[in-house]
C-alpha cells in the first residue's frame, strides 16, 4: 500500500492503517528512540516510547500532511517521546538552546526561532569532529565518556572540545551580529 493512502486510511480512523504502519516503521522507530535513550534506560522502555509513537500518531492522524513524510513525521514523535522520557529520568537534559542560554542572553533574540537559527549557523561553522561532539552532548546528551569511547579519544579531550566549542559559539554569534555584549565574561 501506498505511503499517501496509508495516510488517507489512517485519517480515516481504519486501524488496519495504523497496523501497516507499525509494521513498516517500528524497526526505524526503534532506532531512533534507541539513539536517544538506549545508553540510559531499559529496553522496556525503548520499548514503550515507541509504543507511545504509535499512539500519538493514532491520536493525531487529522494532523498528518498528505503530502509529508511518514516517516519523519514518526521520527519527530518519536526523538520528542524519547527526550519527553529521558527528562523524566535525568532532569539535566534540557533542548539545545535552552542548555545553551548561558552562551548568550536570550533577550538579545527576538524569537526562540532566531536564537535556534542563530545556534545552527554558528554550529554549521565548527569543524566536523567539534560539531559532532557537541551535538552528540547537547542535542543527544550522550555523556563525555560515551562520546570518547565512540570517537576513540579521551575523556578529558571530549571535555575540552566542549569547552573551547562554547566559546568558539560565542565568538561566532558575536561576529555574525547575533550577539551584542562584546564580553566574553565566563564560558
Amino acid at each position: 500500500m501506498e505511503e499517501r493512502e496509508l495516510i488517507r486510511q489512517l485519517k480515516e480512523r481504519n486501524p488496519s492503517a495504523l497496523e501497516r504502519i507499525i509494521e513498516i516503521y517500528t524497526a526505524y522507530i526503534s532506532t531512533v528512540v534507541n539513539n536517544v535513550i538506549g545508553h540510559w534506560m531499559k529496553t522496556e522502555d525503548v520499548e514503550e516510547v515507541v509504543a507511545d509513537t504509535f499512539v500519538l500518531l493514532w491520536r493525531n492522524a487529522a494532523q498528518v500532511q498528505e503530502s509529508g513524510t511518514l516517516k519523519s513525521y514518526l521520527a519527530t514523535i518519536a526523538r520528542n517521546q524519547a527526550l519527553k522520557k529521558l527528562r523524566s529520568y535525568n532532569p539535566r537534559v534540557h533542548p539545545l538552546d535552552d542548555e545553551l542560554e548561558w552562551i548568550v542572553d536570550r533577550n538579545d533574540f527576538r524569537s526562540k526561532t532566531e536564537l535556534r537559527h542563530a545556534l545552527e549557523w554558528a554550529l554549521s561553522s565548527m569543524s566536523d569532529l567539534d560539531r559532532e561532539i557537541f551535538l552528540r552532548y547537547y542535542f543527544f546528551m550522550e555523556k563525555t565518556a560515551s562520546i570518547a569511547e565512540r570517537l576513540n579519544t579521551k575523556e578529558a579531550t571530549v571535555r575540552s572540545r566542549l569547552s573551547r566549542g562554547r566559546k568558539y559559539l560565542k565568538e561566532k554569534l558575536i561576529e555574525g551580529g547575533y550577539y551584542e555584549n562584546k564580553s566574553l565574561g565566563t564560558v
